[in-house]
């Protein structure tokens, strides 16, 4: 039975067209595999409820992915953790024996900062706001122990008794107008 180009569609059949032109890409496949015809699809694709459906199957493909994935990296993670306590496997051929040799400092490192930059993309923080907030953090940090500094240095002085011991040519009188060699006030 040919469809008709106006021809009410049921809900089913959008959810197929839908999910089909997710799988295919295109509105010529899509319209072969579903028998809704080419115009109609190219309409459907700028109505809102589209769009809505695009994105909840996206979602719930998200979802299922993110559960495939998280089950495979908690499998590599005790791997990594086992080769990172125990060490790397290497054949002895005297022996004829496996034996564990330690990790290297370089692999841990790759290992390590891999996982932290992964960790960030998952998290969806992007790695320079990321190392922005780091600094920021450290640049807090630092105000507080200079702030913390300065009235430790502030408390010294004061509790110094002041002694006058510039000379009459010294910088520090030079400073305050009074100039050794002519007498005169500098302006």
């Amino acid at each position: 039975m040919a469809h008709k180009e106006f021809e009410h569609w049921s809900d089913k059949k959008k959810v197929e067209a839908v999910t089909t032109y997710l799988v295919l890409g295109k509105v010529g496949l899509t319209a072969a595999t579903t028998g809704v015809p080419e115009g109609t699809l190219r309409r459907w694709k700028f109505e809102p409820w589209w769009a809505e459906m695009v994105a909840a199957i996206q979602a719930d493909s998200d979802q299922e992915l993110d559960a495939k994935l998280a089950k495979n990296v908690d499998k590599a993670l005790d791997l990594i953790k086992d080769r990172l306590e125990n060490g790397d496997f290497i054949y002895n051929p005297k022996t004829g024996e496996f034996a564990r040799k330690p990790v290297s400092m370089r692999d841990t490192w790759k290992v390590t900062s891999e996982m932290v930059d992964k960790r960030f993309i998952l998290r969806k923080q992007p790695k320079e706001q990321a190392n922005q907030e780091a600094i920021g953090d450290i640049l807090k940090k630092l105000a507080v122990d200079f702030a913390t500094m300065a009235k430790k240095k502030v408390q010294q002085n004061v509790d110094l008794p002041s002694e006058d011991t510039t000379d009459p040519g010294s910088p520090a009188d030079v400073s305050s107008g009074n100039v050794a060699d002519s007498g005169n006030p500098v302006s």
